[in-house]
């Protein structure tokens, strides 16, 4: 069942990360606009800093849950990859678990923030009065999405740990070895392998 739910969550991840980059992109295109349209006929769009800046906001969040399922959150790997498999796999439980708690207490504290923004009926104090509703749920949205993850990845990890597969766990939740980053790099293509070979 967790591997159904992974696998799940994989797919879902896949789509936020193609929404967040589409906004990236229509940022992009946005500044770059107004930035030709400032230069060759002297208007200015206003707003475009301040869409902007809530869909990068938002593109970030929904980043994150994908960077965590193809293993992009974990880079220093001096010692790391010196150490027996019983002490990787406790360093890495020990820092999905601080990593749940830390996602956990921002997710938290969006929500309020949501819920202060909804009663209140807040605007931007902008020349477009954006409603905040919009770009703080997106937000919260790719939070959600990120805990959901890691609850996830966390089980996963901890069932093939109770099954001694700790190979299995280095492949769910461990620092991807020397030969993984190669054959990523090499192959030009997303790293599918990561929860394909759970």
């Amino acid at each position: 069942m967790l591997d159904s739910l992974l696998h799940s969550a994989l797919r879902l991840s896949r789509t936020a990360v193609r929404i967040g980059g589409a906004m990236i992109l229509f940022s992009a295109l946005m500044v770059c606009a107004d930035v030709l349209s400032r230069r060759l006929l002297g208007v200015t769009m206003s707003g475009s800093d301040e869409i902007s800046g809530y869909l990068f906001g938002v593109a970030t969040a929904l980043s994150l849950p994908y960077a965590l399922l193809h293993r992009a959150n974990v880079r220093i790997d001096a010692a790391y990859v010196l150490m027996p498999a019983k002490v990787r796999y406790a360093l890495d439980l020990m820092g999905l678990a601080l990593l749940t708690v830390f996602a956990g207490f921002v997710t938290w504290r969006a929500a309020l923030a949501v819920q202060v923004t909804w009663v209140n009926g807040s605007r931007a104090i902008t020349p477009l009065q954006t409603p905040l509703i919009l770009p703080q749920s997106a937000w919260l949205m790719g939070w959600l999405l990120l805990c959901l993850c890691l609850l996830l990845v966390l089980a996963a990890m901890i069932a093939a740990g109770m099954k001694g597969d700790l190979a299995r766990a280095d492949r769910i939740g461990g620092i991807p070895s020397v030969e993984e980053e190669i054959e990523e790099e090499t192959a030009g293509v997303l790293p599918h392998h990561t929860m394909k070979e759970v």
